[in-house]
């Protein structure tokens, strides 16, 4: 018989990765913060569970994907809670991206009911998501990792493990550096191009015959170029990952003077109401400073 899944959180990732496994024959109950998000996911096979606890019971897997922190400490400690519910043996697999520090204590805390904790951030928007074509940063014990490979494999095609608790949320935090500042820094750049009269396709075709071409922009350079900015990533979440980046760099006395302005940069689209739109609407704030606009 398959194993036994209870899965929370069914945003923008959560809920194709808890159809992924509803589809692979996974009996799967789910939890979300906003029960009409459950619809989906009731459709095509799930039961759906009115606490964490509910969803955590019984379970040999129990994954979360929650927004941030705070909303973590409600799903494992907080009333209803998965500490509630959480039987001896199961595996806890949390791809949310949160504070390291933080998860070192979930694994603690579900260690003593027995169960074993994976840090499992996730790369790769809603679209590889939707084909379970994630790639996994996981961090905890190899043995936990180990059993939980049938299901991760699902709903990914890159499995890598980090090392000991903890490890897999430092490799996704200084991904997450690496990623928003080359897409920030590519709108820079055409910004200033769009200002001196360069039309976007023509820096485009400049960009992709040098060293600077790059498969990340490749990909959002059409998005870019055409205003089109549904969050595949929302920018409020890259800029709370790039908090906590600055966050970890700032306890282990990590100097990170790039990082730090660019956070600064996609907090100030954040205050301007950009934070739900994806994270490529940086762009629209370096357009409203320069006084044009990078458009076909």
């Amino acid at each position: 018989m398959p194993s036994s899944i209870g899965f929370i959180g069914l945003g923008i990732m959560g809920q194709p990765m808890a159809l992924n496994l509803v589809h692979a024959g996974f009996p799967v109950t789910v939890f979300n913060r906003t029960p009409e998000k459950t619809a989906l996911l009731k459709e095509a096979g799930a039961k759906v569970a009115s606490t964490p606890a509910e969803a955590a019971a019984g379970a040999d897997f129990v994954i979360s994907i929650v927004s941030d922190t705070p909303a973590m400490e409600e799903v494992v400690a907080g009333k209803g809670g998965i500490l509630e519910t959480i039987k001896s043996g199961a595996v806890a697999i949390d791809s949310s991206t949160i504070s390291p520090v933080a998860s070192r204590k979930f694994a603690c805390k579900v260690a003593g009911q027995g169960a074993s904790w994976l840090d499992a951030p996730v790369t790769g928007s809603k679209h590889m998501a939707i084909k379970g074509e994630l790639t996994y940063m996981v961090g905890g014990d190899r043995e936990a990792f180990d059993r939980a490979m049938p299901v991760l494999q699902v709903m990914g095609k890159k499995h890598i493990y980090c090392g000991t608790h903890g490890l897999g949320l430092a490799a996704k935090l200084a991904q997450n550096v690496i990623q928003s500042t080359m897409v920030e820094i590519f709108c820079e750049g055409f910004v200033l191009a769009a200002k001196a009269g360069l039309k976007p396709q023509i820096m485009m075709e400049v960009i992709q015959g040098s060293m600077a071409r790059a498969a990340l922009t490749d990909f959002k350079a059409p998005f870019i170029f055409r205003g089109d900015f549904t969050p595949y990533f929302p920018l409020k979440l890259m800029h709370k990952d790039l908090t906590l980046a600055m966050e970890s760099a700032y306890a282990q006395n990590v100097p990170m003077p790039t990082a730090a302005a660019v956070k600064e940069v996609y907090g100030a689209a954040k205050a301007q109401g950009k934070g739900e739109l994806d994270y490529a609407a940086v762009v629209t704030f370096l357009e409203e400073l320069a006084k044009v606009q990078v458009r076909e």
